[in-house]
């Protein structure tokens, strides 16, 4: 069976390559730490666990015990996270909190964003959260306020502008498995029990 009967994946892929084109090796720590957010929901049965992963499954002709799927099963949705990851960084770049930034980009927001983005605002609310909050606190703004506001009166960093590493990336593999860039603790496959949501 080819990836044509999973459009959406394929939809997905040609995504990623534009994220990295516009976003440089930073794209390759944001794609590791959206696929972990994902392996999270689907390990918690969160998201995309009552419709469209169970669709994608059926196509594949798989179910949740066969690990070895579930990347390609939540991908479509990682690289949305991924790339809402990046709208979010580039603001960071820039010195900006998204609690104190841009008018109403407040962190909650963000994530109500993103469920959004994914189809599924109300498994958001419902626990979807969790995970990117994690992700947050890793990736919280440590800039001083009185640096953060000045760095604001400079040019915004366009789009196209490969991002910068910055912590907790500030070295991000090239090669190898995608789960060794993430700077998320938990593991496909690993009981999610015991697992802190951030280090």
């Amino acid at each position: 069976m080819g990836l044509s009967e999973l459009p959406d994946v394929v939809d997905a892929q040609v995504r990623r390559v534009r994220l990295q084109r516009r976003t440089g090796l930073y794209a390759r720590a944001l794609m590791a730490d959206a696929q972990q957010v994902a392996v999270y929901w689907w390990q918690c049965r969160q998201m995309g666990a009552r419709g469209v992963w169970r669709r994608r499954q059926d196509v594949l002709g798989v179910d949740r015990s066969a690990l070895w799927a579930v990347p390609l099963v939540v991908y479509p949705e990682a690289v949305i996270v991924a790339e809402a990851m990046a709208v979010r960084e580039r603001q960071r770049a820039m010195g900006r909190s998204f609690a104190g930034g841009p008018a109403g980009w407040t962190t909650g927001r963000w994530v109500a964003w993103v469920g959004e983005r994914l189809g599924m605002a109300e498994e958001m609310a419902e626990g979807g959260h969790r995970a990117l909050e994690a992700w947050l606190m890793a990736h919280r703004n440590t800039v001083p306020v009185v640096e953060r506001l000045a760095r604001q009166e400079g040019r915004a960093v366009a789009r196209s502008v490969p991002l910068a590493l910055m912590e907790p990336h500030r070295v991000v593999p090239s090669n190898g498995p995608l789960e060794q860039a993430s700077c998320l603790p938990w593991r496909l496959g690993a009981p999610m029990t015991g697992v802190p949501l951030w280090r």
